[in-house]
């Protein structure tokens, strides 16, 4: 029986997470990945708990706390406190670099790629995922102050919740591919998903699951009742945006890369 993403998710991380979470594992956990894998930004290793069976090789990311959470996870073999422009792996070390919603809040972008085209091997993928030129724009408020007229209220909630993301970056597909083609990656696949109906309950659930944030702080995880009876309606209401098949124009990017 195939997994279920979405249940595994939402019992484990708030709601808002959990369904675009849910759907990034089922995509990435589809595709056949030639190891070793770096897990570049791995956090705290949740998503590759949530998304892979077997550990993956290695893991970066800044955070010594996150890196802590990850290795009491056991989802990766190595780990490492390091900067994604200065990686700790000699040239040709990998054959996927894998990046799930990471990216975006990378300040030199340019340096990553660089350093990510330096520890793959001849013809190896990086792949990941990241939110589009639509991520703000597709928000319920940012929708709903445009459609009461208010463009300046409009721009100014996209602003500010792209402030709060932390995000440097949310370009358009053709920048990506444009941008990945200098530092010698051949964009094999990409599409975007997380429809704009999808991305008013992202940001409607934001709100929602604001209590979650004192259950971490509390109790050191985020949901305190992880049965599967207590969302029973959000579970409902997010499976028609958990199987929503890709599209052209979509919140998030998705992108399969060859190194040249």
């Amino acid at each position: 029986m195939p997994r279920d993403y979405l249940v595994e998710h939402l019992v484990a991380i708030p709601s808002f997470r959990a369904l675009l979470r849910a759907i990034e594992a089922r995509k990435i956990a589809a595709l056949d990945l030639p190891r070793p894998i770096l897990d570049l930004g791995c956090g705290d290793g949740h998503f590759a708990q949530a998304t892979f069976t077997a550990p993956l090789d290695a893991g970066i990311d800044p955070s010594p706390q996150a890196i802590a959470e990850a290795a009491r996870r056991g989802m990766h073999r190595e780990l490492r406190v390091a900067d994604s422009n200065a990686m700790p792996f000699a040239d040709e070390t990998f054959a996927t670099v894998l990046s799930n919603s990471v990216v975006e809040h990378i300040p030199d972008i340019d340096a990553t790629l660089r350093e990510t085209q330096r520890v793959l091997k001849p013809g190896g993928l990086f792949v990941f995922t990241t939110p589009s030129h639509h991520f703000a724009e597709f928000l319920f408020f940012a929708d709903v102050f445009r459609a009461l007229g208010l463009k300046r209220f409009s721009r100014a909630y996209e602003n500010y919740f792209n402030r709060i993301s932390r995000h440097y970056r949310t370009d358009a597909p053709e920048t990506w591919i444009a941008r990945l083609a200098r530092f010698g990656f051949a964009t094999r696949e990409w599409h975007a998903y997380f429809s704009r109906a999808a991305s008013h309950l992202f940001d409607l659930a934001h709100y929602y699951s604001a209590p979650t944030l004192l259950y971490k702080k509390l109790f050191g995880r985020w949901i305190v009742a992880p049965h599967r009876a207590n969302f029973v309606l959000i579970e409902a209401l997010w499976r028609q945006y958990y199987d929503e098949p890709p599209t052209r124009e979509g919140a998030y990017l998705f992108f399969l890369c060859e190194k040249k």
